[in-house]
């Protein structure tokens, strides 16, 4: 039988406690100071260290493409990064910072990137924007590199073409075009379209993260084949039971909170998660017939 609810409750906490202590939600050495608190001073400007900025080659006119934010342009701790297009003789700069190397001369583009072998879900962050014309929008792209340089995924999120004056979350899952692990992964944020780059466009970054999702749930002694369709959510989370026993799936939000528990018959099963904020969720699925519940996350987009 189904143990009781304040049992599973202490199950639940221990497995959600032991994640959090052992490997946190995200595995993110492909995002060195996702946070943008660290700055170094470079003569008369700071840059945000392990990024690549055009700072390098646009302070010795006074021009700063890329600048440490502060105050209310912060979405947490003390600094935020703010990229904003400039005009360096007449030619449009496009606010850019990357963990790659910027390549400044004509075809342009990045180089290189960080030794990284992971496949993660998605990419989540902060941002706020303010562009100069409606026909200008930035984004912020995490790069998959593979052993002969060939793309094995990408992830990016474009921004409105509207201003977005409070720090709003963004998540956008990865395209894999290759079951490939990768070699060398890189982050590029920018203020402006990369075609039509419009001056004063102004883009804000902060608290940038890579997200690790399963595909679907498998009960631990093999009793049933639950399987979650998707774990990137809109408005329902479908949930298939081939299996002829009843489960129980409970959602829990990132701090441990209780968000909803539902039976799990046989067959498919819709839950409504259009209520819930986008974000990081936990599920666990409690099967009558197994020792342990099973579990993943879920983001809601």
């Amino acid at each position: 039988m189904i143990k009781s609810k304040n049992f599973r409750s202490i199950v639940m906490l221990t497995i959600f406690l032991a994640a959090c202590s052992s490997k946190g939600f995200s595995q993110n050495a492909a995002t060195p100071n996702p946070g943008f608190e660290n700055w170094t001073q470079v003569g008369n400007h700071f840059d945000p260290n392990n990024w690549n900025t055009l700072n390098p080659s646009t302070s010795i006119l006074g021009v700063f493409t890329c600048t440490r934010a502060t105050g209310a342009d912060v979405h947490s701790g003390t600094y935020a990064i703010k990229l904003i297009t400039k005009s360096v003789f007449g030619i449009k700069a496009n606010g850019i910072a990357s963990t790659a190397t910027l390549v400044t001369t004509p075809p342009y583009g990045v180089s290189g990137g960080i030794p990284y072998t992971q496949r993660p879900d998605s990419l989540v962050g902060w941002y706020k924007y303010a562009p100069a014309s409606a026909a200008d929008s930035g984004f912020a792209e995490l790069v998959l590199l593979g052993a002969n340089n060939d793309t094995i995924g990408i992830g990016r999120f474009n921004t409105p073409n509207s201003g977005v004056t409070a720090y709003t979350r963004f998540s956008e899952p990865i395209t894999y075009y290759s079951p490939d692990s990768p070699v060398l992964a890189y982050w590029i944020l920018t203020s402006s379209d990369g075609v039509n780059p419009v001056v004063n466009s102004a883009l804000f970054i902060d608290d940038i993260d890579l997200i690790f999702n399963p595909s679907g749930i498998n009960e631990p002694n093999g009793v049933s084949n639950l399987h979650v369709v998707s774990n990137m959510v809109t408005n329902e989370l479908i949930v298939h039971n081939p299996s002829s026993i009843a489960s129980v799936m409970r959602i829990y939000d990132v701090t441990g909170k209780l968000i909803s528990e539902t039976d799990i018959l046989s067959g498919t099963n819709s839950i409504n998660v259009a209520e819930l904020k986008s974000g990081l969720y936990f599920y666990f699925v409690f099967n009558p017939l197994a020792e342990k519940p099973a579990t993943g996350k879920l983001i809601k987009l």
